[in-house]
């Protein structure tokens, strides 16, 4: 880590190093080992602890034309922290105890469960009153695709429960190796990647030899009391699971050695190490999470292989802050059943430290069985690498900042996407992705966020795999984001110090508009506890360096509005537990909407606990309870949500809202004569809420045709939604006293 760049590049630099392994890795290729990019992360968490990366699950959802819906899941799919050793699996075991022991809970570590770590792809199978309604991979952890189809051929996957349960199943694809052999003959790939491929076919061939084996369960009705009991109910359920045993701590590595020297080598498919958790489920409630990973559960990895190859190259790729890294190109060695070609060297200090070249032998490991790290050279064949002094992106010089080289070219091609995904990702805008970006920025469309705004259809639609339907979805996802709210406005710049909780810090200190942003002194914003000198400086700085970008955002309709401080909900807490009809984001946006907050947990500012069942016994219910907190499920939530929006001022010049559509949902799907954007603009500005996908509890489903025989509105009419057009919406807003053109 250089001791001489601003924190803020740093945790830039992180983030994108970790977002680009990761993607990689669940895409079948490998950059990094797991011992390097655990320790990026452990970096970003110390500098960063809240930042959005580190929350991230698995890799977004590509972008590409595709012909799976994407579906956000309504509880996000978690991942695992490492132990890569006995010392770190021993420590994690300790700090249990030691949390555990805070509560008064007998040692966690007498009473665990082990099962398997499955090297395949996670997969969230959705059951309603014993029938599979859809099965979602997990994607990034919030958005996946609906591969329901390809699910119902894949082994393990009963299209009906033997009871009539609402469940949401966790579990994990694999392709065992004697169906590799039999159904993918000729093939030496890791069994993963085949999975991989194979799961999103559109044809659905090849998916009947996949198996799932599943390993968790969400909802259901009944309270289980430890994870054997929910292993045991899954079992009973006829569904497959991985081995599991309940032993104590030094049972549990017993069983990771026995893996380790034999069962592994036995087995008919793919792991990747152990998952340990403490049995009780009470005791993983009350250990919580920390960075959204659960501190009651570890992947115990097995030891990683290591082999010798030869550099063929050494490439300097500059990163989106300008930052170039170096990346060294190996001949192919099988590691571990994987292919390995691409070792990132980290910084110019490395190379320089390693004293590696072209030519050169070095031992590159796969520490965790996943990524690749170059551990040492082995033998030196001719000179170390020079390093560079030009930018191989844009040929401009380059400069030395401690450790690493850096492009201060601002209009460096590397660096312009960077801001634009900066801007894009932030507000999670589906769609437009980082090929697209590309292909907008080297099209010479695009060079800052601004210039989002100014495309059209036929710009889009005149890239290469593009079209004017994919153009026309880009551009609604794009404005459906707008209005801003300043806090998101200013994260999206990407600027030093200026993440989206920096900005909400700031707006709720008073500095809600641009302008008095602009007119603060450093030493004002110091003032703000939480902010500090350095920070205040630099956001003074950044919005000062910025202030003609921002007047071109301006210009072009991006306007930002201060969260609204006096709606129904200000000052009230909402957090989200268990499985909910509709996902977990829906929730959470209608709260910030009336100006109330989510909170991540229970803690004694909590007003409300929303949750399947409020007379439930769980340790979050007793807990809520305890600290006065009102539990209260569903139904209860959506009669707060239409008496904020009843509430609320008439539309009229002051920009309220009417209630023409209060207390009623509408999805629009298909093609529609007015934009995307505007319509949705037109039902909240109704008092409406917005849906992007067919759920219980949906009033209106619009679409071109509402006789249609579509899944969507054969679902729809399941769920008593009524399907209609849009000339039929419009005449109910207008009957009611609403209005239509917004």
């Amino acid at each position: 880590m250089s001791t001489s760049s601003s924190p803020s590049d740093r945790v830039a630099e992180l983030a994108e190093l970790l977002r680009k392994y990761k993607d990689a890795y669940y895409n079948g290729q490998t950059l990094v080992s797991d011992a390097s990019y655990d320790a990026l992360e452990d970096e970003l968490r110390a500098l960063a602890p809240d930042h959005a990366v580190l929350k991230n699950i698995g890799a977004p959802v590509a972008e590409v034309v595709t012909e799976w819906e994407k579906a956000r899941h309504a509880i996000p799919m978690g991942s695992l922290n490492k132990a890569v050793n006995e010392t770190e699996f021993r420590q994690w075991a300790a700090r249990c105890d030691q949390l555990g022991a805070q509560s008064d809970l007998p040692p966690i570590s007498n009473n665990l469960l082990v099962t398997e770590k499955l090297d395949g792809l996670s997969l969230a199978v959705n059951y309603e009153n014993g029938k599979l309604v859809e099965a979602i991979t997990r994607g990034d952890g919030h958005v996946g695709e609906r591969i329901t189809p390809n699910a119902r051929r894949m082994k393990g996957v009963p299209a009906r429960l033997p009871e009539p349960l609402t469940v949401s199943i966790r579990g994990e694809i694999i392709l065992k190796l004697s169906d590799m052999r039999k159904g993918f003959p000729g093939y030496d790939a890791p069994p993963r990647n085949k999975a991989a491929g194979t799961s999103k076919r559109f044809d659905g061939s090849g998916c009947e030899h996949l198996t799932v084996m599943f390993y968790d369960l969400e909802g259901g009705g009944i309270e289980l009391p430890t994870e054997e009991a929910k292993y045991e109910r899954l079992v009973e359920l006829g569904l497959i699971v991985p081995p599991f045993t309940v032993t104590d701590l030094e049972g549990a590595l017993k069983i990771h050695q026995e893996y380790s020297t034999k069962k592994r080598a036995e087995l008919d498919y793919e792991i990747d190490g152990l998952v340990v958790r403490a049995n009780d489920l009470r005791a993983q409630h009350l250990l919580g999470e920390l960075a959204d990973r659960p501190r009651a559960a570890v992947a115990y990895k097995f030891a990683s292989l290591a082999k010798i190859s030869r550099v063929i190259a050494i490439n300097w790729e500059t990163g989106p802050t300008g930052r170039v890294t170096p990346i060294a190109n190996v001949e192919p060695i099988e590691i571990g059943g994987a292919t390995v070609q691409f070792v990132v060297l980290h910084n110019a200090s490395n190379v320089e430290r390693l004293g590696i070249g072209v030519g050169h032998e070095v031992l590159v490991s796969r520490r965790n069985d996943v990524i690749p790290h170059l551990e040492e050279v082995v033998v030196k064949h001719g000179p170390a690498a020079t390093i560079p002094t030009e930018c191989a992106t844009c040929n401009a010089p380059l400069s030395r900042r401690g450790e690493y080289l850096v492009c201060t070219n601002l209009q460096c091609r590397a660096i312009v996407e960077g801001r634009i995904r900066r801007w894009v990702g932030t507000q999670d805008i589906l769609e437009l992705g980082d090929k697209l970006i590309s292909q907008l920025v080297e099209a010479k469309l695009v060079r800052e966020p601004a210039d989002l705004y100014r495309l059209k259809v036929e710009d889009i639609a005149g890239l290469e795999r593009r079209g004017t339907t994919i153009a026309k979805k880009v551009l609604d996802n794009l404005h459906a984001k707008l209005p801003l709210s300043l806090p998101v406005f200013l994260a999206s710049l990407g600027m030093d110090d200026f993440a989206l909780e920096t900005a909400k810090l700031l707006v709720a200190n008073g500095y809600d508009t641009l302008e008095k942003l602009h007119a603060a002194s450093a030493e004002e914003l110091a003032a703000i506890k939480g902010m500090g000198a350095t920070k205040a400086k630099n956001v003074v700085n950044g919005l000062r360096a910025r202030a003609e970008e921002i007047e071109r955002l301006l210009a072009v309709g991006v306007v930002p509005v201060a969260p609204s401080a006096g709606g129904a909900l200000a000052g009230k807490t909402f957090c989200f537990t268990g499985t909910l009809p509709l996902p977990r984001k829906t929730y959470e946006d209608l709260v910030v909407k009336h100006g109330g907050s989510v909170l991540s947990g229970v803690t004694k500012d909590l007003n409300y606990l929303v949750m399947s069942d409020p007379s439930s016994a769980s340790t979050k219910a007793e807990k809520a309870r305890k600290y006065g907190t009102q539990c209260i499920d569903d139904k209860a939530f959506m009669a707060l949500i239409d008496a904020a929006a009843s509430a609320a001022p008439a539309n009229e010049a002051s920009g309220g809202v009417s209630s023409a559509l209060s207390g009623k949902s509408v999805c629009f799907t298909g093609a529609q004569p007015k934009k995307r954007s505007d319509l949705e603009k037109m039902v909240t500005a109704n008092g409406g809420e917005v849906r992007d996908a067919v759920t219980k509890g949906l009033t209106y489903l619009v679409m071109a045709d509402p006789g249609s025989s579509s899944s969507k509105a054969k679902k729809a009419r399941e769920y008593g939604t009524e399907c209609i057009d849009l000339a039929t919406l419009e005449r109910i807003i207008g009957e009611a006293g609403g209005v239509i053109d917004v």
